[in-house]
């Protein structure tokens, strides 16, 4: 990816700090003179299955908790009587204006934003005594993907209502997961998701208690960091994750061209489907 600049989010600060990628002749008040954390280290294979015809085992691939760290040369504008103390003073309040702690990195190719990632500064390092105008931030994401900041959605009239379904993502370095949400315009025993319709490898399936009825709304989520599944009936929210049949694998889109089977495709109607670009690093 082409980095041009890094956008530092905070929930409850109207100020958006932007850290300059380019030469230390820009008027930018913040200038990124080093920055390491953006690259994949250590990729950790977690088993969570065997295959159903194949015997083979299949892995998530995850990282630990990424550390971002920046090296930022304060820049103020000296002709309108701005101190490094003030540009300091600035960034200060931008990392402590929310209750969670929590601030947003944006990724930027010109004015394109290539790449988010939210993380908790854990390190503000200044030279306070020292001639170098720099401070230092560390970051630490515990979800470490770098995610697209907009999803690829499907609305129903988009999405086909017989198998199999082809979710392309031409977009992402690594896999990830997607949610959807369907409703039920007929009573169905099971939601079954499989990788082939007569002679599946994997598959994942839900078998609550009666079934689904009529009117029934289901939601899935199988993001590696929030994955859920539960049905909404007349109002009523009601968990299903402990209905999942004991050898379900969660459906997972790689890069490239994904094909679902839905068994049960005939007996509910989309309502939306979606999912995120994820990349390993920027």
């Amino acid at each position: 990816m082409r980095l041009t600049s890094v956008d530092l989010y905070s929930p409850n600060f109207a100020e958006t700090i932007t850290f300059s990628l380019r030469s230390v002749d820009s008027s930018d008040k913040y200038m990124v003179r080093g920055i390491v954390g953006l690259d994949t280290d250590d990729i950790i294979p977690k088993f969570y299955g065997y295959g159903l015809k194949t015997n083979s085992r299949f892995y998530d691939f995850g990282l630990k908790a990424r550390v971002i760290v920046m090296r930022i040369v304060l820049n103020p504008l000296f002709k309108i009587d701005e101190s490094y103390s003030d540009v300091r003073d600035t960034l200060y309040r931008a990392i402590s204006a929310t209750r969670t702690g929590q601030v947003v990195l944006h990724f930027k190719s010109g004015g394109t934003i290539v790449a988010k990632i939210a993380g908790f500064i854990t390190k503000f390092e200044s030279a306070y005594f020292s001639e170098l105008s720099e401070v230092q931030l560390t970051i630490r994401c515990d979800d470490p993907m770098f995610r697209a900041i907009n999803p690829v959605r499907y609305e129903p009239d988009e999405i086909k209502t017989t198998n199999p379904i082809l979710i392309p993502d031409s977009l992402s370095t690594a896999p990830h997961g997607f949610t959807m949400q369907v409703k039920y315009k007929t009573a169905s025993a099971a939601f079954t998701i499989q990788d082939d319709l007569s002679n599946p490898d994997w598959k994942f399936k839900v078998i609550p208690s009666g079934g689904f009825l009529v009117g029934d709304e289901l939601y899935l989520s199988s993001e590696f960091s929030n994955k859920y599944l539960y049905m909404i009936r007349g109002g009523t929210t009601i968990p299903l994750v402990d209905k999942i049949e004991p050898t379900s694998v969660w459906p997972i889109i790689f890069p490239g061209a994904n094909l679902f089977e839905f068994l049960e495709i005939a007996n509910f109607d989309w309502d939306a489907l979606e999912h995120y670009a994820a990349y390993w690093g920027v």
